[in-house]
């Protein structure tokens, strides 16, 4: 649930920044020879929706209709009531009121005479939305996943600039650890209360508590007893923006092993260039003595999903990402332990946060 206060803010975001990835989009639907790009939106796969619009939707399904020229428009099922807060938080687009918003964009699509309609990720389209679409326009729906990928892997110095706070509320959240910890809640709600604290308007908490008989992260109740080892994964949205950490610990003191593989984790995710392929990177990292990697998976913001896997050590051909996050399973003498770093952040700004 997202608790926290959600407001536009233009000294983070600012219009002008989101207008341009809209324009960007334009362009490359023109070149594409698409009349209009639908990008559909709800609680699980907001981030399309939010990447061009700076509006996290939730509540209800909804869909944006991004015309080759001109403002997009967000037709949405949420009553009128609630349409003054959604154009505060939305102030780009048009926003359009319906119970069907299928049926309303396909009205649009049809005064607009578009014959080639892109959408993004066409095959988890809902079925009846499709059909209020094409209940009311004869155009074509071609899928336009990669093009808004294409387009979504831009550097962009905005978002860098809030994956960074996000990033930094994270760490911040796991520096407030007690050192006493016996239990799951003696740590995850610590983290909680300290990135709603921070401003994070959502985040998620997830545990392996004991990292010697098994290292998936879930979601754990607080009265869970820790291992002599165990894992602790915070995810946090910042303005519409999410990172996640992980971080490995020991249950009753700080551990020399378990600091050092934190700080090979660090050093390699430092290292890491987006822009470039991780398999070789990853692989040419020298550890500390005794330590190996086991496994790794890149996530990164790619299509509606604000993380999801790209790249990973069993499928590791990775598309062009903005940036990214690397989970790492480091193999130790005592246990292995599990690690999640952003990387790219750094780099791309000092390169100039790649377009406006």
């Amino acid at each position: 649930m997202r608790h926290g206060l959600m407001l536009w803010r233009e000294d983070e975001l600012s219009q002008g920044d989101v207008l341009a990835r809209q324009r960007r989009l334009q362009a490359a639907m023109r070149e594409s020879g698409l009349d209009a790009v639908l990008v559909y939106t709800n609680h699980v796969r907001s981030a399309g929706v939010t990447y061009l619009t700076g509006f996290t939707p939730y509540w209800s399904d909804a869909l944006l209709l991004v015309p080759r020229e001109g403002q997009a428009i967000f037709a949405t099922a949420l009553s009128k009531r609630v349409g003054n807060w959604i154009r505060s938080t939305n102030p780009t687009v048009e926003i359009a009121h319906s119970p069907q918003p299928g049926r309303m964009a396909g009205e649009r699509l049809s005064a607009l005479g578009a014959g080639n309609i892109g959408v993004v990720e066409l095959d988890r389209m809902p079925g009846g939305l499709v059909e209020e679409i094409t209940s009311k326009t004869d155009a074509k729906l071609i899928d336009a996943s990669d093009l808004f990928a294409a387009v979504r892997a831009l550097p962009n110095a905005a978002e860098l600039a809030l994956a960074t706070t996000a990033d930094r509320i994270a760490a911040n959240a796991f520096a407030e650890i007690p050192a006493d910890r016996r239990l799951v809640g003696d740590v995850t709600e610590v983290l909680e209360l300290n990135a709603r604290l921070a401003g994070a308007e959502e985040c998620y908490v997830a545990a392996a508590p004991d990292l010697a008989a098994d290292r998936r992260l879930a979601r754990i109740k607080g009265n869970a007893p820790l291992g002599g080892y165990f894992a602790i994964r915070l995810s946090v949205a910042y303005n519409g923006v999410w990172i996640r950490r992980t971080e490995s610990l020991a249950r009753m003191a700080a551990d020399g092993a378990v600091a050092e593989a934190a700080r090979a984790a660090d050093r390699l995710a430092e290292a890491i260039d987006p822009s470039a392929q991780p398999a070789p990177q990853i692989a040419g990292h020298a550890l500390p003595a005794g330590m190996t990697i086991l496994d790794w998976t890149v996530e990164a913001p790619v299509v509606t999903r604000p993380l999801q896997p790209v790249a990973s050590s069993t499928r590791p051909a990775m598309r062009n990402i903005p940036y990214g996050v690397l989970t790492l399973t480091i193999g130790t003498a005592h246990t292995p332990l599990v690690f999640t770093r952003s990387f790219g952040l750094a780099r791309q700004t000092a390169r100039g946060g790649g377009v406006a």
